[in-house]
């Protein structure tokens, strides 16, 4: 395999991240388009800044952080060759467009998931694993948990759109915290270009070379990037979750639901590196408390009993908007109110003591009609809704102690 790598400084990953810390509040809200985000100090814990970091939401292709984790280990080796189902090949694009009977090794799979996303070689890699796709995805769900990313739960490989499948910002920041202290995750992800095999035939074999180039635009322009992981589907919007090494200090960033995902993702790290000593030093943004290697949460989302309920038959409902002033929340339920549409207000206590009013449309029982309703009011409104998993009462992320 050629492989092309960005720079890379060794890290001392510290998982500090147990505890809620208000922000600082310097940043202005209105600069960022995503709808939940999270930037932490790797090595002290600070947290730097959160939007709505702990809400369920879909965390489309940045699954693949998990994916390539639970996969790297597996014990199986590296040169392992796993055969293509036509499963695998049925799987919408991103892809490679393997062929049935094809096969390609865990490392191919792995460079094939991590920098082109390839969602047909995170099914190879979920059937040649774990037998099942279900299975594998049971892996990924118990391997967050052992982390301490409680409040995810996901049910394929691939981070396409799925009940139950979800995660937050701060999971996917604890997630790929820890990936980063595998070295062949970080030598992975740090690569800027390469090319991957596949083998097909009986006895004559035949082989078929794969250029490959890294999603992460970070990697060419932006200095210090240490790696990362993007995402996109029409119900999650755009996903970054990855880090920067720059002058002795290392962030992590976590951006789910964004309309302008280079430009959140770079105000975002700028923010913290050009405000690092102020945030460093800031009263509200105090060092998170140290926790254990596992970097527990204080409690999970969802008990075990509720977490097989939460996603059988409770439908959907759109996320619109959120805004700190109830006016202007009201003001866009009344627009988008005369479309028809059954839209109301949900206020939720943050972080920071503050309250943040939802503006949110349903619940439809499927899918397909929250898709539906969410273009239609996309068109009208200009503002794009995320679809979210009606959750219960009893697990409702606003109700956590």
């Amino acid at each position: 395999m050629t492989k092309h790598r960005g720079g890379f400084f060794p890290l001392i990953f510290l998982l500090l991240l147990g505890a809620v810390s208000p922000a600082w509040s310097g940043f202005p809200e209105e600069r960022l388009t995503a709808h939940s985000a999270f930037l932490v100090d790797a090595v002290t814990g600070h947290v730097l800044y959160e939007r709505e970091p702990d809400l369920p939401l879909p965390p489309a292709s940045t699954t693949k952080i998990i994916t390539a984790l639970v996969a790297l280990e597996s014990g199986r080796l590296e040169n392992d060759l796993l055969r293509v189902s036509k499963t695998a090949t049925h799987v919408p694009s991103s892809k490679l467009y393997l062929r049935p009977g094809q096969a390609m090794n865990i490392e191919h799979l792995l460079y094939s998931l991590l920098l082109s996303s390839a969602n047909d070689a995170s099914l190879v890699l979920a059937e040649g694993i774990a037998g099942s796709v279900s299975r594998f995805a049971e892996m990924m769900t118990e391997k967050a948990r052992s982390i301490g990313a409680l409040n995810s739960h996901f049910t394929n490989p691939h981070g396409l759109t799925s009940p139950g499948h979800y995660s937050t910002a701060r999971d996917l920041a604890i997630i790929f915290n820890h990936a980063m202290k595998n070295p062949r995750f970080r030598e992975i992800v740090q690569t800027k270009t390469s090319s991957v095999k596949t083998i097909s035939g009986g006895k004559t074999k035949k082989f078929r070379n794969i250029a490959i180039r890294n999603h992460n635009r970070l990697l060419w322009n932006f200095e210090g990037a240490i790696g990362g992981k993007t995402g996109y589907t029409f119900a999650a919007r755009k996903c970054f979750v990855g880090g920067v090494s720059r002058d002795g200090v290392t962030l992590i960033v976590s951006i789910l639901g964004s309309r302008d995902l280079w430009g959140d993702t770079r105000k975002l790290l700028e923010y913290g590196l050009e405000n690092y000593a102020d945030l460093k030093t800031s009263r509200v943004a105090a060092p998170l408390p140290s926790l254990n290697i596992s970097g527990r949460l204080s409690s999970p989302l969802f008990s075990r009993a509720e977490e097989k309920q939460v996603f059988s038959h409770h439908g959907y409902v759109l996320q619109v908007a959120s805004f700190k002033e109830q006016g202007r929340a009201e003001s866009l339920l009344d627009r988008i109110r005369d479309g028809g549409f059954p839209t109301f207000v949900e206020p939720a206590a943050m972080n920071d003591g503050e309250t943040s009013y939802r503006v949110r449309v349903g619940p439809y029982a499927d899918l397909t009609q929250a898709q539906e309703a969410a273009r239609e009011i996309e068109n009208k409104s200009g503002f794009r809704p995320i679809i979210l998993p009606v959750l219960p009462l009893s697990a409702s992320p606003e109700k956590r102690s």
